[in-house]
């Protein structure tokens, strides 16, 4: 089991930064203060999906050379 938490915990994070970022994106404060962003949701929620994508693969790719070079 505790080989997989690294896994585990990235998981979870990047799930609730995701989620995260949706919430604040669509919250009637950010909607108050800043009317430009519902106009641009669409390539913004692009933009920061290609972002989590990235940090996932680059994640994933360091685990698994950190844990490589340990067998």
């Amino acid at each position: 089991m505790m080989e997989h938490l690294p896994y585990i915990l990235i998981i979870v994070i990047a799930v609730i930064g995701g989620l995260g970022t949706l919430l604040i994106g669509h919250s009637k404060a950010n909607k108050v203060s800043n009317p430009e962003y519902d106009r641009r949701t669409k390539g913004n929620l692009g933009k920061l999906s290609w972002i989590y994508v990235a940090a996932t693969v680059v994640t994933f790719a360091a685990a698994a050379i950190y844990l490589s070079s340990k067998a």
